[in-house]
């Protein structure tokens, strides 16, 4: 792939990222997905379905606010266990389009297992657009050096 994460993506706090996450209960790793997949469709071949953006957003949406009704009611567990079925599918749409962004990513910047500038696997399911910005962060300071 011949373009740059210079042409493609922007420098942005990774502390931001992280509070950012945990504060709005995940909703602004949805957000970070969804811009990642706009400035990957907008400037490479490498595009990822809108409609599969759609969709993993709207599981993501009744996921969020099912889990929030059970724990208003959370004298009637039964709430909370009848979730559980939506609450696995959105996670499945949500492991996707993260693996779907990291392994784009990682085409882009050209990188491969041990460089510096690759994404682990391991690391970026458990940090997932944290250590992404973090890892594109490094990459533009790289380049503007």
């Amino acid at each position: 792939m011949n373009k740059e994460l210079t042409d493609i993506f922007e420098v942005d706090s990774v502390l931001k990222t992280l509070v950012l996450c945990v504060l709005t209960i995940g909703s602004y790793l949805i957000y970070k997905l969804y811009r990642f997949s706009n400035q990957i469709n907008g400037h490479t071949e490498l595009k990822i379905s809108k409609y599969f953006i759609l969709t993993t957003v709207i599981l993501f949406a009744i996921s969020l606010a099912s889990l929030i009704y059970g724990l208003v009611n959370i004298h009637d567990l039964s709430i909370l266990k009848s979730s559980i079925v939506i609450h696995l599918v959105s996670s499945v749409f949500d492991v996707t389009w993260i693996v779907m962004v990291r392994n784009r990513i990682n085409q882009i910047s050209g990188s491969n297992k041990g460089d510096i500038l690759w994404l682990n696997p391991f690391i970026t399911s458990i940090f997932h657009v944290i250590y992404m910005q973090h890892k594109i962060n490094q990459s533009l300071v790289k380049a503007a050096i």
